[in-house]
C-alpha cells in the first residue's frame, strides 16, 4: 500500500477548501428563505414540529433556506411579498429576495415535505445558474 506524499495531501486539501468556499458563497448568494405559516392547535403543524422542526436548521436545505415561522392571520412584514394570502396551515412558501417563488400547502409527512422542498430548491438553483 502506497502512502500519499505531502504534495498529494496538500493538493487534495486545497481542492477541498476551494470546494467548500464555492458552496458557501453560492448558498449565501441565493437569498432564499422558507416561510412557514402555522397556527396554534394545527395538528399538521405539530406533526411537522415533531418530525422535522428540530432538525430542519441542521440540514443542507435548512442552511440554504432558513426557516421563518409566521402565525396564521398575523400581518407579515412589509418586505415579504406573496402571490396570495395563505388559507391553510401549514403553508410553506419559498421566498427569494423576500418574494414568493414556490408554495406547497399542508403536511403529509416527511417524504412529501422533503421531496417538494428539494424539487423547488433545485429549480431556484438552476434559475440562478442560468442568470
Amino acid at each position: 500500500m502506497k502512502i500519499l506524499d505531502n504534495k498529494a495531501i496538500s493538493f487534495a486539501t486545497t481542492l477541498l477548501i476551494l470546494f467548500l468556499i464555492s458552496n458557501i458563497s453560492f448558498s449565501n448568494s441565493l437569498d432564499i428563505k422558507l416561510l412557514m405559516i402555522d397556527d396554534t392547535g394545527c395538528p399538521f403543524c405539530e406533526l411537522w414540529d415533531e418530525e422535522i422542526g428540530s432538525k430542519y436548521s441542521k440540514t443542507e436545505e435548512g442552511k440554504l433556506a432558513p426557516l421563518i415561522r409566521h402565525h396564521y392571520g398575523s400581518k407579515l412584514p412589509d418586505q415579504i411579498i406573496l402571490n396570495s394570502e395563505p388559507i391553510f396551515t401549514p403553508t410553506f412558501i419559498l421566498l427569494e429576495e423576500n418574494r414568493e417563488k414556490f408554495r406547497f400547502e399542508g403536511y403529509l409527512g416527511e417524504e412529501f415535505f422533503w421531496s417538494f422542498l428539494s424539487e423547488y430548491l433545485q429549480k431556484l438553483k438552476n434559475k440562478k445558474n442560468k442568470d
